[in-house]
């Protein structure tokens, strides 16, 4: 009796979990709901100074990072000996990127790997390539932005995060060590029942994720900086506070998986890292924050646009490639 019990309550565990995602989704709409009517007037105000070329240029920059991430995940998989060409690997990443849309963390390695897969590669290299580059990538962000970002501002938050990220990132950078990454790996797929990697993570794979990583990182850090110049100029230092405020932003809100794309969480933190340092420029605390604030949620609408884009040139090529291999033989299949 208890099986079926079990197997009854399944469906009703599930609609209940569906439901917590929705409220907190409502509840998270509802706070920058809330947010943006308090400062309606500055984020008005930003969304009307903003000309097009800088959003243009914003677009552009953050398609570029987005390449380099595609680049990052590449090296990934050839690091556990696979190899594919950029096209291909430009579908199965930014195709699947689409699915952080979702609430829940886990629908653009599902959507991944089912596109690796359809490119002939094995389920489990894909979903573990997806899973390293995010880790290095994640690795690469932190190490960035306390390297270049999160100048002396004086506020509190910035202490905190300083002394959480001097404890942090020295634990991921001992995990990038490939010898450790890879010991880390085959415990995971121990724990899965998985048979181990065929062989162990090279420090030239290693380098070469973390290298794009740390590429895509900056020209994201600089798409944001667009915005902001674009507003008031803030210079070489307003750049590295940029890079530093949307690493930690992406990063953290990463793990936000009742959020979809770390909606709200995204935009809350990128408010805290970037209104000590636009005070000066506003005049004071409170018209800084709805500065920030507007440029948080512009730089949503571009990083939503971006991925459309770049989605789109990639479904494009699929289709393509799918004419191509057509022509040849009728039986080949790939990527939608």
């Amino acid at each position: 009796m208890r099986p079926l019990n079990k197997h009854q309550d399944t469906p009703k565990r599930s609609m209940l979990q569906r439901l917590a995602r929705i409220g907190v989704i409502v509840l998270i709409t509802a706070a920058i709901g809330w947010s943006v009517a308090r400062q309606w007037d500055e984020v008005v105000e930003i969304f009307q100074r903003l000309s097009w070329p800088p959003v243009v240029a914003a677009v552009l920059a953050v398609l570029v990072g987005m390449g380099a991430n595609v680049l990052a995940w590449r090296a990934a998989l050839a690091d556990l000996g696979f190899r594919v060409d950029v096209a291909t690997a430009g579908r199965i990443t930014l195709i699947g990127n689409l699915a952080k849309y979702v609430p829940g963390s886990v629908w653009s390695y599902v959507l991944q790997m089912e596109l690796g897969r359809r490119a002939g590669l094995p389920r489990s290299r894909a979903l573990l390539t997806s899973m390293i580059a995010t880790g290095l990538g994640m690795t690469a962000g932190l190490a960035l932005a306390l390297s270049v970002g999160l100048p002396a501002q004086g506020g509190s938050l910035d202490q905190f995060i300083k002394i959480v990220m001097l404890i942090v990132v020295p634990v991921a950078l001992i995990c990038a060590v490939p010898a450790v990454a890879t010991r880390l790996i085959n415990l995971a797929l121990k724990a899965l029942r998985r048979d181990p990697l065929e062989q162990s993570l090279t420090w030239r794979g290693v380098l070469r994720t973390v290298g794009w990583s740390a590429v895509a990182w900056l020209f994201f850090g600089l798409h944001l900086w667009l915005l902001v110049n674009a507003l008031t100029p803030t210079g070489f230092d307003g750049l590295l506070r940029c890079v530093a405020a949307i690493a930690l932003a992406m990063v953290i809100s990463t793990f936000a998986v009742f959020a979809p794309s770390g909606l709200g969480v995204r935009e809350g933190l990128l408010v805290a890292a970037l209104t000590p340092f636009l005070a000066p420029f506003a005049g004071d605390v409170e018209r800084a924050a709805g500065l920030a604030l507007g440029l948080a949620l512009a730089s949503r609408v571009v990083f939503t646009v971006a991925d459309l884009v770049a989605a789109g040139l990639a479904a494009l090529s699929a289709r393509r490639v799918l004419q191509v291999n057509a022509a040849v033989s009728p039986d080949v299949s790939y990527l939608p």
